[in-house]
C-alpha cells in the first residue's frame, strides 16, 4: 500500500500553502465530502476557500499520524492568513483507493505558550513503535470512555504515572493532578465539558487521535485531542476545541462529525 500519510501531506501543502489547487482533481474523489464547519459545496467549496484567500492563506505541519488499518491520517499544523490570529488544529482525511474521500477538521486560534511554556503544537513528533498502535488505542478508548464521557477524572491519575503529563493545552500546566484540578474547576464554574461519543480515532505508534462531540455550557463541540502513550501509560496531550453548529445550521448536509 502506497504511504496514505504522504499523499495526504503533500495534497494538504499543496492546496493551503502553495494554492494549488489542481490538487482536487489529481487527489480527490468525484464523491469527496467536506464536513467542515467552514467549506460549503465539497471540493468546489474547498477552491473556492483557497482562491479567495489567495497569497495570505499558509500552512505548516507538527506532525502527521497515519492509520493504516482505517484509511484515516491526521495532520497536526498551523494555518496563516484566514484570520489576523493564526489557527492550530487537527485536519483528519479518510482515502479509499488512493484517492481522497472525506475531510474532518478541528481550528482554533493559537495561544500563547502554557503555564509550563508548551505551545499547542511543540513536543513530540516521532510516532514510535508502531507494533504499538492497537493496544495503545485500546488504552486511549478505555481512558476515555470512563475519564472524560464518564466524569470519572480519577482516571487521569490512574492512566499516568508519577504525575508525569506533559500539556500542551494553552490553560493548564504539565501535570496529571493539575488537568484533574482544571476540570473541577471549571465543572463548579459551569462550564464544565461533557463529552457524549467518540466518533473517530487515528492511531499510528505512540499517538492516539480522538475526535469525539460534546457540549461546554449546554453548546456543541467538537473535541480533537492527541495522545501519546508510553509504555502503556499516557504521558502527553495536544487539543483543539472549538464550538461547532448543529448539523442542520451546517453549510452543507453531510453533519460536521
Amino acid at each position: 500500500m502506497a504511504d496514505i500519510g504522504q499523499l495526504i501531506l503533500e495534497a494538504h501543502t499543496r492546496l493551503f500553502d502553495q494554492h494549488d489547487t489542481s490538487v482536487l482533481d489529481e487527489y480527490f474523489a468525484e464523491d469527496f465530502v467536506e464536513h467542515s464547519p467552514l467549506i460549503p459545496d465539497d471540493a468546489a467549496g474547498l477552491r473556492a476557500f483557497v482562491e479567495d484567500l489567495s497569497e495570505s492563506l499558509k500552512y505548516t505541519n507538527a506532525r502527521v499520524i497515519t492509520d493504516t488499518a482505517n484509511h484515516l491520517v491526521a495532520l497536526h499544523g498551523q494555518f496563516e492568513g484566514i484570520e489576523e490570529t493564526p489557527f492550530v488544529g487537527f485536519d483528519i482525511y479518510r482515502v479509499h483507493d488512493g484517492k481522497i474521500v472525506e475531510h474532518w477538521d478541528n481550528l482554533v486560534p493559537e495561544a500563547a505558550p502554557n503555564p509550563s511554556g508548551r505551545t499547542q503544537l511543540d513536543g513530540t513528533t516521532d510516532p514510535g513503535d508502531e507494533s504499538q498502535t492497537e493496544e495503545n488505542r485500546k488504552t486511549v478508548v478505555e481512558f476515555f470512555t470512563r475519564t472524560l464521557i464518564g466524569g470519572d477524572y480519577s482516571g487521569f491519575i490512574d492512566y499516568t504515572q508519577n504525575d508525569r503529563f506533559f500539556q500542551h493545552s494553552p490553560d493548564i500546566a504539565d501535570g496529571a493532578q493539575n488537568c484533574v484540578d482544571f476540570l473541577r474547576k471549571i465543572q463548579e464554574d459551569g462550564e464544565g465539558l461533557v463529552y457524549d461519543r467518540i466518533h473517530r480515532t487515528v492511531a499510528q505508534g505512540q499517538f492516539v487521535l480522538t475526535h469525539s462531540e460534546g457540549s461546554i455550557g449546554g453548546v456543541r463541540h467538537s473535541y480533537c485531542e492527541l495522545w501519546r502513550v508510553d509504555n502503556g501509560k499516557i504521558v502527553e496531550l495536544w487539543d483543539a476545541i472549538g464550538e461547532v453548529p448543529a448539523d442542520s445550521e451546517a453549510l452543507h448536509q453531510h453533519g460536521i462529525f
